[in-house]
């Protein structure tokens, strides 16, 4: 029931984008006619089929411009809107902290994906916070090694914040990165394997 309701969701999504931008051609078209949108005259995007290709135009618009990019033109093109855009005062920090996101994002499952899970000791003795271990490095200003964790919030883990602790402060957790991730995004509902289950398993 949650995948359709998502599927639905998705679907009006795009209906609407369609709609949008079908609606605003064809009222330049009219206008270049010199007829009014509401008039009998005007043209109009109705036949049958007409409902499904509004909903698949902002796909196609999508994957057109990414195919767009991933030639040497368009790369050369998009750099050069970047570096425009990246002049503004405002929308140029936006943007460049979103493309950093995305990359972040998309590294994930390469070199730059989290090198483990850890716990750390918080709000009092005996609780612990799960995180994922993003970073070591040598702090000059305490003369530290010390640890950056990134701690997700549940269930919605692409927010949350990010600690910088001493290295002996930080717990290994010997949970996967999927199973940390499930056990965040279920709100614990869904716990790891029990001892005697991870037995099971590898026999």
């Amino acid at each position: 029931m949650l995948t359709v309701w998502l599927l639905v969701i998705l679907y009006r999504i795009l209906r609407n984008a369609g709609d949008n931008i079908i609606d605003g051609l064809f009222r330049i078209l009219n206008s270049l006619r010199g007829v009014k949108s509401t008039s009998p005259e005007a043209w109009a995007f109705e036949f049958p089929g007409a409902n499904l290709i509004q909903a698949l135009l902002p796909v196609l618009i999508v994957f057109g411009v990414g195919f767009a990019v991933t030639n040497r033109p368009g790369r050369r093109a998009l750099a050069w809107v970047e570096r425009r855009i990246d002049r503004l005062p405002i929308l140029g920090f936006v943007y460049s902290s979103i493309r950093q996101l995305v990359d972040a994002l998309k590294g994930l499952g390469g070199e730059r994906k989290f090198k483990g899970v850890a716990y750390i000791e918080y709000p009092s003795p005996g609780c612990r916070l799960l995180g994922f271990v993003t970073a070591n490095y040598f702090d000059a200003q305490t003369s530290k090694n010390v640890t950056a964790v990134f701690m997700p919030t549940s269930p919605n883990p692409l927010t949350g914040f990010v600690v910088i602790v001493d290295d002996e402060k930080v717990t290994k957790c010997d949970m996967s990165l999927e199973e940390a991730s499930k056990l965040i995004i279920s709100a614990g509902l869904v716990s790891p394997m029990a001892a005697d289950e991870q037995v099971e398993r590898k026999a």
